[in-house]
């Protein structure tokens, strides 16, 4: 599981993305335009550039403390819809 802890401090964000992967799936947060987060998340075992888009979802979320959050858990939330494709 995808913890808020584990996506580092939010001024992170301000200058480039963070990546990970946690259980089957590899995902992606990084501010986009404009002031938005967004998150992305695929399966292994390929990083971001390798895999196909349509191997590929994504949700934006507010470019704040809260919207990682809410990223956290879509993350969690959409695991298994990745897995499945």
């Amino acid at each position: 599981m995808v913890t808020r802890e584990a996506l580092l401090a939010f001024e992170f964000y301000k200058k480039r993305p963070f990546k990970g992967s946690d259980r089957g799936i590899r995902y992606m947060i990084t501010k986009t335009e404009p002031e938005m987060l967004t998150a992305y998340i695929w399966p292994e075992p390929f990083c971001f550039e390798a895999t196909p888009d349509e191997q590929k979802i994504h949700c934006s979320f507010p470019f704040s403390e809260e919207g990682l959050c809410e990223a956290a858990d879509w993350i969690n939330r959409n695991r298994q819809q990745v897995l499945d494709r």
